[in-house]
């Protein structure tokens, strides 16, 4: 019976360890993508660039933070398949997921900034960023709760962003530096919340 015990105990820690590598992904993939905004917003802070600087930097960006991330999966693949747990990815979330975020660049940078709610230009495009990145998250959100459970960790990282969308539209100066921050505080709040869910995880 007493072996029964502490073999129970030791797979418990093990799925906690397990657990809590997963939420340390969850916070390297918002922390990849922060870094990717904050060092745009810092080079374009600096320099004087053309528009067709977006054109390189944002693909050159996504090649290398999916790249980071995904050596990062790959080593929670093999942790998963030490413990007898393989953590797996579903085919058909990756392809919500890629569509939620196609959606919401088509949303957030072609439909809303087109129709002039702010009361300028740059207020405008402050909406159709903050609208992007609320609703592509949140729609990747969706995909996560239907195929491997809801993570509320994620919940910050949309919802900041709405919530700062009737501020960006009354905004005259600075809304898209404005939108940046939100964005930024969102992502960085949900990566401090999967960190604390990992640390209660390992504590188990």
């Amino acid at each position: 019976m007493e072996d029964v015990r502490e073999l129970k105990t030791v797979l418990e820690r093990v799925e906690g360890k397990l657990i809590a590598a997963g939420k340390m992904y969850g916070a390297m993939n918002f922390g990849a993508w922060l870094s990717v905004m904050l060092l745009y917003y810092a080079i374009i802070g600096v320099f004087d660039l053309p528009w067709q600087f977006n054109l390189i930097y944002w693909p050159a960006a996504f090649v290398v933070a999916m790249g980071f991330t995904g050596r990062v999966w790959k080593r929670l693949q093999k942790l998963g398949r030490v413990t007898g747990r393989e953590a797996e990815a579903s085919t058909l979330g990756g392809i919500l997921v890629a569509l939620s975020w196609i959606t919401g660049i088509i949303l957030g940078w072609g439909i809303v900034p087109r129709m002039h709610l702010g009361v300028n230009a740059e207020a405008s495009l402050a909406m159709g960023f903050l609208s992007f990145i609320a609703f592509s998250v949140f729609a990747m959100w969706l995909v996560f709760a239907k195929y491997g459970g809801a993570e509320r960790e994620i919940i910050p990282a949309f919802l900041i962003p709405a919530i700062g969308i009737p501020v960006a539209m009354r905004m005259e100066t600075g809304a898209m530096a404005w939108a940046g921050f939100v964005v930024g505080l969102g992502f960085t709040l949900t990566v401090m919340w999967y960190l604390h869910s990992a640390f209660r995880a390992i504590e188990r």
